[in-house]
C-alpha cells in the first residue's frame, strides 16, 4: 500500500530526527504534532503535507547548527539520506509500478486540485475514462503475462499521444483516466478520437502475433456544477454508452 509506505517512512524521519530535536531543545512541539498527525492521517496528501513540514524542519535543524558539535553532526548524514528515501517513496507511492504511468493516489490528489483551481480561475478541462475493450479475453486466451504487456503498451500509446500538459493515470484494472487541460467538448473529442485511433492502429504483440485492441473512451468536461464525483460518474456514464454502442468509440458527455 502506497500510504502506508510514506506513512512508515515519515515515522522513521521522526524517529531519527528527535535526538537533534532534544539537543537543540527547539521544534519539541511541531515534531510531536507532527507524530499524531501522521498517525490520524487517512489520505497520501494528509500524509505528504507532514511530510513537508518535516523536511523543512530539517533543513531548519541542519542550518541553524551547522558545524556547532559533533552530537548534531552526526545525525546530518543520516537525516539526509532520509529526506532522499522518503522524496522516492512519496513518488512511489504516486505512480503505478506495472504501467509507470501515474496511479489512483495521484489522479485522487490531482481531481481535488483541479477542482478547486475551477471554481476560483474558471479554466475548463476534461476527464477522458478508457476501458480497454474485452481485457478479459486477453487474460484468459493469452494469460496474465501477455494481459500486463497489454496494459503497458496502451499507458505507453496514451502517454506518447497526450500533450505535454495533459496527464494519464491507471485509474484500476484495465481502466485508465486523462486530464486534458484547457479545452472545449470539441476539443476533448478530438484528442480522445486521437487517442483511440493510436491505440487501434497500434501493434500489439505476443510473441510473433498481432494482437488487435481497442479502446472504448467516455469524456466529461468540468461545469459549475461538478464535484470530483459527479464529474467522474459522467464521464464513466459516457464510458457505459461507447461500449453499449459497439465499443472502439468515445462518446462526450454534454
Amino acid at each position: 500500500n502506497g500510504r502506508d509506505m510514506v506513512k512508515t517512512m515519515v515515522l522513521e524521519v521522526i524517529d531519527t530526527i528527535n535526538p537533534m530535536m532534544s539537543s537543540s531543545g527547539s521544534f519539541d512541539e511541531g515534531i510531536s504534532k507532527c507524530t499524531d498527525k501522521i498517525q490520524e492521517a487517512e489520505s497520501i496528501d494528509d500524509i505528504i503535507e507532514v511530510k513537508d513540514f518535516l523536511v523543512g524542519e530539517m533543513n531548519k535543524v541542519r542550518e541553524h547548527f551547522h558545524g556547532m558539535n559533533d552530537e548534531l553532526e552526526k545525525h546530518r548524514v543520516p537525516t539526509e539520506t532520509l529526506s532522499k528515501k522518503l522524496e522516492e517513496s512519496e513518488a512511489k507511492a504516486l505512480v503505478d509500478s506495472l504501467t509507470n504511468v501515474l496511479n489512483r493516489n495521484a489522479y485522487n490528489l490531482k481531481i481535488t486540485q483541479l477542482v478547486r483551481e475551477f471554481k476560483r480561475y474558471k479554466e475548463k478541462w476534461a476527464l477522458l475514462v478508457l476501458d480497454i475493450d474485452h481485457f478479459k479475453k486477453f487474460n484468459d486466451k493469452y494469460g496474465h503475462k501477455t494481459g500486463d504487456q497489454v496494459l503497458k503498451s496502451v499507458a505507453g500509446t496514451v502517454t506518447n499521444t497526450i500533450r505535454m500538459s495533459d496527464s494519464v493515470f491507471r485509474y484500476g484494472g484495465e481502466e485508465f483516466v486523462v486530464i486534458l487541460s484547457r479545452v472545449d467538448s470539441k476539443v476533448a473529442l478530438q484528442l480522445a478520437e486521437k487517442i483511440r485511433k493510436e491505440i487501434e492502429r497500434a501493434n500489439y504483440l505476443d510473441g510473433d502475433k498481432k494482437l488487435k485492441v481497442t479502446v472504448s473512451i467516455g469524456a466529461a468536461v468540468m461545469s459549475e456544477k461538478d464535484s470530483e464525483i459527479t464529474l467522474f460518474e459522467r464521464a464513466d456514464k459516457a464510458l457505459y454508452r461507447a461500449k453499449k454502442n459497439g465499443r472502439n468509440k468515445v462518446v462526450v458527455d454534454i
